[in-house]
């Protein structure tokens, strides 16, 4: 059931991104493969700027604004594509960010220029994205956020509705990534091209696991749903009856893999707090695998959607939105059936009509994580 999407993993980042990334690459060839999508480079016009160039780093004109919008729909590049066009005859009109993992497009613009901003969503909307505005921030509220971040950033990464994710929590997680692949890569795994690629594959992968995971306990807290003492410890006394190991052995175990003892703990609690709050609240009377996968995915979008993720540390980001832009159609569709692949080319080339595009990029979502499992446990970046 959800237990085997819901696994401590002692912090286990998935090798297979490393494995590919040399097993399809021949000595010499500096080039990346295409399996290694989650540090890939794409253009430059698809992604946030670098922070030394990003008008985030800059002090807003007066008429500069921010509209923020939920958009459906939205699988790969050529979705980006259609959007940044769709955009392109809206006088104003300024950086554009598609933020494909969480369903978010961000736009600046002029506001003494574009006046009406629900002329933007309905741009997006008129070329198969069904698309809401969200919020709309004025320059004067653009660099309260800006030096917001830049204060917060020093201890936390990002801000997941009203729960800041540490710092402390990122850097120990990447720390532990790091030692793993140079215990058994060797020390240079992470030296030239493609070490570089794979540091910023994993800087993402941590980030969004941590993100998927704020999205879940955000969402609980607000419900004041409260552990109790007693599942803990029964469920800690059975992952360790599981692995036929004592409480020393095991904190032994963990101490020598180099990562924190207390941290462990803390996740191990956050995951048996969010699988019991799932399975009681959430999944309560159904027994369909089926159902109960499509039942967890609507929460977590919706909480996900919920929670408006906000990000501190721009280089963070920038690995998070690099990670999403550049996972392709491949990366869409190869997960699902046929149902799903087939659908993959219309979720990308929008000629039909907003209602029926949005409701083929839904079967494309659904047919992808049947297969897929319950991102919100991270099981797909692990």
């Amino acid at each position: 059931m959800l237990n085997r999407y819901l696994q401590i993993g002692v912090v286990a980042l998935s090798l297979g991104l490393l494995a590919a990334l040399f097993a399809t690459t021949k000595p010499g060839d500096t080039s990346r493969p295409d399996t290694l999508k989650a540090g890939e480079t794409v253009a430059k016009s698809d992604i946030a700027a670098p922070q030394d160039e990003s008008a985030e780093t800059k002090a807003p004109v007066a008429s500069q604004s921010r509209a923020i919008l939920s958009v459906q729909g939205m699988t790969c590049s050529g979705c980006i594509a259609q959007i940044k066009s769709s955009l392109a005859g809206l006088e104003g009109i300024g950086d554009v960010r598609v933020d494909l993992a969480n369903g978010q497009v961000e736009v600046r613009y002029d506001s003494e220029r574009l006046k009406d901003t629900e002329r933007i969503a309905a741009a997006i909307t008129g070329a198969g994205y069904p698309a809401t505005l969200k919020q709309v921030q004025t320059a004067k509220e653009i660099a309260d956020d800006f030096r917001l971040g830049a204060s917060k950033s020093k201890r936390y990464i990002a801000r997941v509705g009203d729960l800041d994710i540490l710092r402390s929590d990122y850097d120990t997680e990447m720390n532990h990534a790091r030692k793993r692949y140079e215990r058994v890569f060797g020390k240079d795994v992470f030296k030239a091209d493609r070490g570089n690629a794979l540091l910023d594959g994993l800087q993402s992968q941590v980030a969004l696991r941590l993100i998927d995971e704020g999205v879940q306990l955000n969402e609980i807290r607000k419900t004041d749903y409260k552990l109790d003492t007693d599942t803990l410890k029964n469920a800690f006394d059975e992952f360790l009856n599981q692995r036929s190991v004592t409480p020393d052995e095991f904190k032994r175990t963990i101490v020598e893999s180099g990562l924190d003892y207390d941290y462990f703990l803390k996740k191990f609690e956050n995951r048996v707090t969010i699988n019991t709050y799932v399975e009681e609240k959430v999944l309560s009377g159904l027994s369909n695998e089926q159902q109960r996968q499509q039942q967890y995915q609507d929460w977590f979008n919706n909480a996900r959607l919920l929670a408006n993720t906000v990000y501190y540390d721009k280089d963070v980001e920038n690995f998070v939105k690099n990670s999403s832009q550049s996972s392709g159609c491949r990366s869409a569709c190869t997960k699902g059936n046929d149902t799903a692949k087939s659908g993959c080319k219309s979720a990308c080339v929008r000629k039909s009509s907003a209602s029926k595009a949005g409701g083929q990029s839904d079967c494309v979502r659904k047919g992808s994580a049947a297969k897929s499992g319950c991102p919100g446990a991270g099981s797909k970046r692990q």
